[in-house]
């Protein structure tokens, strides 16, 4: 479960920007709050607003862009390949390094793991954790020069293997670190997502090609989503599948006959609920934090909200999954839906261009109080700013 990201030096966030899933003293939707270790109360879904080009589908890449470096591709660049460093590009000053920052549980333990780079290497990084509920270093790292608290003679060893533009969590669990591995694993199997408009067919074919109660719940959700599915059947190669989705129509003589259609020829809509509901049934199996950029893209906001819905039920959620999304569907903005700590606005700011990120929490608004209203009459900010004396002079 994640507690907390952080971010400097990206993109358009200049100065630090924070989101955190920690719960406030608001006492409702109590019931769909989780705990990571019995004491500690965290929100299963954090959604993000703001205009467009203001920054709020940032955070999210600087998230998924902190597993790459992690476990994903940026994890075992050769020496001297370049770090995918994107820093606040408005400005005159020498460009200042990156900075990642997450705070998690994993197994109950509470970590803290964090690292800067630039576009050549990375300059610091760190890990600590909480075994007995009191912080201990594992490691740390300020360039070429590390500390280590256990097994320091062979992690001094595994550090000397560690290039320069490559991380030491990463590079230590190739050789089987104990001291490291659990917090690698976190970002390996409980940190996934996707950006833009991006289909990522994996979990729901996977899910199907296993059949029985695996592609019983992919067809029971398209069932539930109204979309005229009745089965799903996939032919071709792995590589190369070729995905039909069967529809039936009844007759007058109440007889039926069925119709396999290409997945291609579906509406853009189903297209991309068949494509997430796979990684959302995976992320609610496994625990895990799902990252999702404009998750009401092409879809019906009945559907949208379903999908949320799913995280929100602790009856559904039953393993602590978390979803973090960025949206400009107003209709989620529903004190019913979501708690004010669930809500968070994005705005860049016109004269500097830099993003920052706050919570619904910092405006302290009524019970009741129409969030949506309020959001488009530009109360909490995070809308644009529609330049009306433009259009009349065209």
């Amino acid at each position: 479960m994640l507690l907390q990201f952080s971010v400097t030096n990206h993109r358009s966030i200049k100065e630090t920007s924070i989101i955190s899933l920690k719960a406030s003293t608001d006492k409702s939707l109590a019931d769909c709050l989780i705990s990571p270790d019995e004491k500690k109360q965290l929100v299963p879904v954090l959604a993000l607003y703001g205009a467009n080009a203001a920054g709020k589908s940032n955070v999210l890449h600087a998230l998924l862009l902190m597993r790459e470096m992690v476990c994903g591709r940026y994890a075992k660049l050769l020496k001297g390949e370049p770090l995918p460093q994107e820093p606040f590009a408005f400005t005159n000053q020498p460009t200042q390094p990156t900075s990642f920052e997450a705070i998690y549980f994993y197994g109950g333990i509470k970590y803290a793991y964090g690292f800067s780079f630039d576009k050549s290497k990375v300059l610091t990084e760190y890990l600590y954790h909480w075994p007995n509920g009191r912080e201990a270093l594992i490691f740390s790292r300020e360039g070429s020069s590390y500390q280590f608290r256990e097994n320091v003679q062979e992690q001094l060893t595994l550090s000397g293997r560690t290039a320069e533009n490559r991380l030491y969590l990463s590079s230590s669990n190739e050789w089987n670190c104990p001291q490291t591995e659990k917090a690698y694993l976190w970002f390996f199997e409980k940190l996934t997502g996707f950006m833009g408009t991006e289909m990522r067919l994996d979990a729901t074919l996977s899910a199907i090609r296993q059949g029985g109660s695996e592609k019983s719940r992919i067809l029971h959700e398209m069932l539930c989503a109204d979309l005229g599915i009745k089965d799903i059947r996939i032919t071709g190669s792995k590589d190369e599948p070729v995905i039909s989705a069967l529809h039936t129509l009844d007759s007058r003589e109440g007889t039926s006959k069925g119709f396999w259609l290409p997945l291609g020829l579906e509406s853009v809509g189903t297209q991309r609920f068949f494509s997430r509901i796979g990684m959302w049934l995976a992320a609610l199996e496994s625990g895990a934090v799902l990252v999702v950029d404009e998750i009401e893209s092409s879809m019906h906001p009945l559907l949208t909200r379903h999908l949320i819905e799913m995280v929100q039920d602790t009856a559904i959620n039953t393993n602590h999954a978390q979803l973090i999304f960025t949206t400009h569907d107003n209709g989620l903005l529903d004190l019913t839906l979501l708690r004010r700590d669930q809500i968070w606005f994005a705005e860049k700011n016109e004269k500097t261009m830099q993003t920052d990120i706050y919570a619904l929490t910092e405006f302290s608004p009524r019970k009741g109080e129409n969030i949506a209203k309020g959001y488009l009459q530009g109360r909490y900010g995070a809308i644009p700013h529609m330049r009306k004396e433009l259009l009349r002079s065209v």
